[in-house]
């Protein structure tokens, strides 16, 4: 989990983060060639006061390059005694929310896609529990956290699985957000 809340230099400087668009991205970059299956998450802040539309677009077109596994993004909201909240060019509550949907609808087509890229691939899952009336478990693997992310939906077993049990499975479609797999071992 990398809270790297935005891309463009300058709203990093005045949010008081010490990154630049560059470390973030070389960061990312050492990351992935030294752990190539590692799942990036991140959360992104929109309407950040004295944002602009064209440092929203420089953070959109990050997200494109960078194609984080898991992104949250929230509308800025003032909190009371930060510097912030007396910044000047408070971003108005309707282009906020119109941004982090924007964030939001891009990053989706981002996971689609990498959902639907896990096809083939074999992983651990940690069962979750069994789906009423059928030989189906809900599961998660080291991508998913609870209450966040989607389920990999386990069919295929031998034997009664219980909750905590970890099993290999290959992934064998995807379901938007959500994975099917059957038990491979």
């Amino acid at each position: 989990d990398m809270p790297i809340q935005h891309a463009n230099d300058e709203i990093l400087r005045r949010m008081g983060r010490r990154a630049t668009r560059q470390s973030i991205t070389d960061t990312i970059r050492k990351l992935r060639l030294e752990i190539p299956d590692i799942c990036l998450r991140t959360t992104l802040i929109c309407g950040f006061p004295g944002e602009t539309q064209a440092q929203h677009e420089e953070l959109l077109e990050f997200m494109d390059e960078i194609e984080f596994d898991r992104l949250g993004a929230f509308a800025y909201s003032p909190e009371e005694g930060t510097p912030a909240e007396a910044f000047p060019n408070q971003v108005d509550e309707e282009t906020k929310l119109t941004w982090q949907e924007e964030v939001m609808a891009l990053e989706q087509d981002i996971i689609f896609d990498k959902t639907a890229d896990m096809e083939g691939q074999a992983v651990w899952a940690f069962i979750e529990g069994k789906l009423p009336d059928e030989n189906v478990y809900a599961a998660r693997t080291y991508r998913d956290a609870p209450d966040i992310d989607g389920y990999v939906f386990v069919s295929g077993a031998d034997r009664e699985l219980m909750t905590g049990d970890f099993v290999k499975v290959r992934i064998t479609g995807s379901l938007d957000y959500d994975l099917t797999a059957e038990i491979i071992l």
